[in-house]
Protein backbone atom coordinates (compact mmCIF):
# COMPACT_ATOMS: atom_id res chain seq x y z
CA UNK A 1 0.00 0.00 0.00
CA UNK A 2 2.99 2.29 0.52
CA UNK A 3 6.64 2.32 -0.39
CA UNK A 4 5.71 -1.75 -2.36
CA UNK A 5 9.46 -0.81 -3.73
CA UNK A 6 10.89 -1.24 -0.75
CA UNK A 7 8.46 -3.94 0.84
CA UNK A 8 9.57 -8.04 0.80
CA UNK A 9 7.71 -10.57 -1.72
CA UNK A 10 5.77 -12.82 0.84
CA UNK A 11 4.37 -16.07 -1.46
CA UNK A 12 0.67 -17.28 0.06
CA UNK A 13 -0.37 -20.81 0.36
CA UNK A 14 -3.47 -21.85 1.12
CA UNK A 15 -4.42 -25.63 2.35
CA UNK A 16 -7.17 -28.01 1.92
CA UNK A 17 -5.86 -29.55 -0.38
CA UNK A 18 -8.15 -28.06 -2.80
CA UNK A 19 -8.75 -24.35 -1.17
CA UNK A 20 -8.42 -21.65 -3.63
CA UNK A 21 -5.66 -18.94 -2.57
CA UNK A 22 -7.33 -16.21 -4.27
CA UNK A 23 -10.57 -17.22 -3.00
CA UNK A 24 -9.81 -17.63 0.77
CA UNK A 25 -6.52 -16.24 1.18
CA UNK A 26 -6.83 -12.92 -1.14
CA UNK A 27 -10.44 -12.26 -1.11
CA UNK A 28 -11.03 -13.29 2.60
CA UNK A 29 -8.43 -13.17 4.92
CA UNK A 30 -5.58 -11.15 4.28
CA UNK A 31 -5.41 -9.10 0.55
CA UNK A 32 -6.24 -5.97 0.07
CA UNK A 33 -9.79 -6.09 -0.08
CA UNK A 34 -12.86 -8.20 1.22
CA UNK A 35 -16.15 -9.10 -0.34
CA UNK A 36 -18.53 -7.01 1.88
CA UNK A 37 -20.29 -8.92 4.72
CA UNK A 38 -22.99 -6.29 4.99
CA UNK A 39 -23.70 -5.13 1.49
CA UNK A 40 -23.16 -6.32 -2.27
CA UNK A 41 -19.11 -5.42 -3.13
CA UNK A 42 -16.07 -4.84 -2.08
CA UNK A 43 -14.47 -3.37 1.05
CA UNK A 44 -11.01 -2.42 2.04
CA UNK A 45 -9.56 -4.47 4.67
CA UNK A 46 -8.08 -2.67 7.23
CA UNK A 47 -5.95 -5.88 8.37
CA UNK A 48 -4.75 -6.23 4.64
CA UNK A 49 -1.28 -7.97 4.89
CA UNK A 50 -0.58 -6.11 1.58
CA UNK A 51 0.79 -2.81 4.03
CA UNK A 52 4.22 -4.72 5.00
CA UNK A 53 4.31 -6.83 1.94
CA UNK A 54 4.00 -7.57 -1.91
CA UNK A 55 1.41 -10.56 -2.01
CA UNK A 56 1.49 -13.36 -4.13
CA UNK A 57 -1.53 -15.64 -4.22
CA UNK A 58 -0.77 -18.93 -5.60
CA UNK A 59 -3.31 -21.62 -6.76
CA UNK A 60 -2.28 -24.81 -5.87
CA UNK A 61 -2.08 -27.87 -6.25
CA UNK A 62 -2.80 -27.30 -10.20
CA UNK A 63 -6.65 -27.53 -11.07
CA UNK A 64 -7.71 -25.62 -7.66
CA UNK A 65 -9.22 -22.14 -8.28
CA UNK A 66 -7.91 -20.25 -11.41
CA UNK A 67 -4.94 -23.07 -11.84
CA UNK A 68 -4.76 -24.97 -15.12
CA UNK A 69 -2.36 -27.37 -16.96
CA UNK A 70 -2.01 -28.20 -20.44
CA UNK A 71 -0.86 -31.65 -19.70
CA UNK A 72 -4.12 -33.66 -18.10
CA UNK A 73 -2.11 -36.27 -16.57
CA UNK A 74 -0.77 -33.58 -13.80
CA UNK A 75 -4.33 -33.60 -12.49
CA UNK A 76 -3.61 -37.28 -10.97
CA UNK A 77 -0.58 -36.72 -9.23
CA UNK A 78 -1.05 -34.63 -6.86
CA UNK A 79 1.62 -35.70 -4.25
CA UNK A 80 3.24 -33.54 -2.42
CA UNK A 81 6.41 -33.48 -3.83
CA UNK A 82 4.94 -32.69 -7.00
CA UNK A 83 2.83 -30.00 -5.55
CA UNK A 84 6.30 -28.16 -4.33
CA UNK A 85 7.51 -28.95 -8.03
CA UNK A 86 5.30 -27.39 -9.71
CA UNK A 87 5.26 -24.75 -7.27
CA UNK A 88 8.76 -24.00 -7.71
CA UNK A 89 8.49 -24.13 -11.53
CA UNK A 90 6.20 -21.47 -11.07
CA UNK A 91 8.26 -19.23 -9.34
CA UNK A 92 11.20 -19.41 -11.81
CA UNK A 93 9.40 -18.12 -14.04
CA UNK A 94 7.67 -16.03 -12.23
CA UNK A 95 10.59 -14.00 -11.46
CA UNK A 96 11.92 -14.45 -14.94
CA UNK A 97 8.55 -12.35 -16.11
CA UNK A 98 8.41 -10.00 -12.91
CA UNK A 99 12.80 -9.67 -12.11
CA UNK A 100 12.52 -6.34 -10.30
CA UNK A 101 11.44 -9.46 -7.47
CA UNK A 102 14.39 -10.88 -7.23
CA UNK A 103 16.52 -9.08 -4.88
CA UNK A 104 14.10 -8.88 -2.07
CA UNK A 105 13.53 -10.80 0.89
CA UNK A 106 11.06 -13.65 0.35
CA UNK A 107 8.83 -15.34 2.80
CA UNK A 108 6.50 -18.54 2.06
CA UNK A 109 3.40 -18.72 4.73
CA UNK A 110 0.08 -20.40 4.26
CA UNK A 111 -2.80 -22.05 6.33
CA UNK A 112 -3.95 -25.35 7.03
CA UNK A 113 -2.62 -28.34 4.35
CA UNK A 114 -0.17 -25.38 3.51
CA UNK A 115 1.97 -26.74 6.26
CA UNK A 116 2.95 -29.29 4.31
CA UNK A 117 3.43 -27.41 1.09
CA UNK A 118 4.96 -24.62 2.18
CA UNK A 119 8.44 -26.60 4.37
CA UNK A 120 9.07 -28.31 1.06
CA UNK A 121 8.79 -25.52 -1.19
CA UNK A 122 11.05 -23.95 1.15
CA UNK A 123 13.60 -26.80 1.33
CA UNK A 124 13.46 -26.96 -2.56
CA UNK A 125 14.05 -22.81 -3.05
CA UNK A 126 17.19 -23.14 -0.41
CA UNK A 127 18.78 -26.33 -2.16
CA UNK A 128 18.15 -25.48 -5.48
CA UNK A 129 19.94 -21.81 -4.69
CA UNK A 130 22.08 -22.42 -2.16
CA UNK A 131 24.67 -22.29 -4.31
CA UNK A 132 23.90 -19.63 -6.58
CA UNK A 133 25.23 -15.81 -6.19
CA UNK A 134 22.61 -13.02 -4.99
Amino acid sequence: QSQPSQKPLLLWLNGGPGCSSVGYGAASELGPLRVSRFAAGLEFNKFAWNKEANLLFVESPVGVGFSYTNTSSDLTNLNDDFVAEDTYNFLINWFKRFPQYKGREFYISGESYAGHYVPQLADLVYERNKDKKA
